[in-house]
């Protein structure tokens, strides 16, 4: 805490007010090392204070100009108040216990109780304000995000004026546009989507951002969907691989359309939603094709899949789309109770791909990162070739040939392309 009263300390010497607030103040209540601490000051001039203090950049992308800066070591990113005092700041804040503010001699500014609320483990709108849902009906979902990141219980009242507006102003939900949804979305699913997913049925929120997910409760598919999630979420947290927002967003859509089209037709129709809802989302479209490979990969791993085949499935998608679609075939295996049947297939499979990526990843220890033995304009001088598609044709043998084990070394690479 020191340091960080030292910042605002720092800030203070400029004759601009500073607080800790929001993010920073809830994560140290609660135990937590924020990487950037989060201020508030009264001051209009973000320029003025850069310059007093001699360090810090403005950014004035967004409604909020912010400056960001480190003092003594500490990151920072301050916001100039929003109303004429702390408090009136606070109140314009989505959750009580976002809405604490910390001085620079360490006391407290917490009006609406929201340290009262993290020990309690309580998700409440500040104030117990409705206004603050009319305002941004969205800020629903970011309760619910923060509800579910946070292992926190919604307070009652917040619950019962929550599904009040739900009741009487279903409308301002369908006006939310996509990129919005898409947001919080993102952020809900990251670290707990079976809980987050979860909380959004039990406001029936899912028919606003994902329609064809809440059609799936015709049946028991939606159920498989919910099964899927949870055994994503419990595994989040011990393996690293699928911490990626394919891994998760492939769980979201994995029955994506299933009760519109079957077989080929139905993949057909998957791709196309699931690239119509992300590039609304503003998912980035490498992402889209990792999502879109997961679910047209994984049940290919539950037969025997040779070297050959996993180093085209690699070079065709990429290598973090197939071992995160690897993965994704063990947690459908287990959230449906059929593991034990593919052990052996699946464990062999991890094997042959583990093999492969090796031969790769030996290539970028031997050529000091490079990811191919030659480049093309190397592979013309060695043949004496021009530019044309017989270069590229050659080039993807030769990945072939290095993922199957054929070729391992520079001079490998050269004897290999001369017997072409």
């Amino acid at each position: 805490m020191r340091n960080y009263l030292d910042v605002l300390a720092k800030i203070e010497e400029t004759r601009a007010k500073a607080w800790l607030v929001g993010d920073t103040v809830r994560m140290l209540e609660m135990g937590m090392e924020p990487e950037v601490v989060t201020l508030a000051i009264d001051s209009d001039d973000m320029y003025s204070v850069a310059l007093a203090l001699g360090t810090g950049t403005v950014d004035a992308r967004g409604p909020y100009p912010a400056l960001r800066g480190e003092i003594n070591g500490v990151s920072f990113r301050a916001f100039g108040l929003r109303g004429k005092t702390i408090e009136e700041d606070l109140a314009q804040r989505d959750l009580s216990i976002e809405a604490i503010a910390i001085r620079s001699d360490g006391g407290y500014v917490d009006p609406f109780g929201g340290r009262f609320d993290i020990r309690n483990r309580v998700i409440r709108l500040t104030g117990d304000n409705v206004d603050l849902i009319s305002a941004d009906p969205l800020r629903i979902l970011r309760m619910l995000r923060f509800a579910a990141e946070l292992e926190m219980d919604m307070f009652w009242k917040t619950t019962s004026d929550v599904r009040a507006f739900l009741e009487a102003h279903a409308e301002r939900m369908e006006e939310i546009p996509s990129e919005r949804w898409g947001r919080e979305i993102m952020k809900g699913i990251t670290k707990r989507p079976y809980t987050f997913i979860s909380l959004c049925d039990d406001f029936n929120l899912i028919k606003y951002f994902l329609k064809e997910l809440d059609d799936l409760k015709h049946n028991d598919l939606y159920e498989h969907v919910l099964g899927l999630l949870k055994v994503i979420e419990q595994r989040l947290d011990v393996n690293k691989l699928m911490q990626s927002d394919a891994f998760v967003l492939a769980g979201l859509f994995s029955l994506a359309g299933t009760n519109k089209l079957d077989g080929s037709d139905r993949n057909k129709y998957a791709d196309r939603l699931v690239n119509d809802y992300l590039t609304r989302w503003n998912v980035p479209s490498e992402t889209i094709d990792e999502v879109i490979a997961i679910i047209n990969t994984y049940n290919k791993f539950y037969n025997p899949v040779g070297e050959v085949q996993f180093c085209e499935y690699v070079l065709k998608n990429s290598r973090e789309a197939i071992e995160v679609a690897l993965e994704f075939a063990k947690c459908i295996a287990d959230a449906e109770g059929f593991r034990e049947r593919y052990s052996e297939i699946l464990d062999d499979n991890t094997w042959n791909l583990q093999q492969v990526l090796r031969r790769f990843d030996n290539v970028k220890y031997q050529t000091e990162g490079a990811t191919r033995y030659m480049t093309g304009r190397e592979v013309m001088a060695l043949l004496n070739m021009k530019p044309g598609r017989r270069v590229g044709e050659l080039l993807d043998g030769l990945d072939m040939a290095v993922g199957t084990g054929k070729v391992s070394s520079r001079s490998g690479a050269e004897a290999w392309l001369k017997a072409q």
